[in-house]
């Protein structure tokens, strides 16, 4: 999806270890922002090698940005056991 919006924050880059399914230690990278299409607020995030990359990046906030973003629903289980969804929306590109 391809959206126009505005930068309402942007979080710090972070980097965090895991183990990944090997039982590897690896790090997994993100920068959150927080974004606005004009009628919504949204939460999305850069992983990766992209956030690494865009790790400096403070764009203005007065101006509109072109964003590229994936977006997909997860299901999980809460602690009583029942079934929930929530969303995640990546950034693939910040222009």
């Amino acid at each position: 999806m391809e959206k126009l919006v505005q930068v309402v924050q942007a979080l710090p880059f972070q980097e965090r270890e895991y183990k990944d399914r090997n039982g590897q230690k690896q790090m997994f990278a993100s920068r959150g922002f927080l974004l606005t299409d004009g009628v919504d607020y949204f939460y999305a995030e850069m992983t990766g090698d992209y956030a690494r990359l865009m790790k400096d990046l403070y764009p203005d906030t007065h101006i509109w940005h072109r964003v590229q973003m994936q977006m997909s629903a997860r299901e999980f289980k809460d602690k009583e056991g029942n079934v929930r969804y929530t969303n995640e929306i990546r950034i693939i590109k910040l222009a």
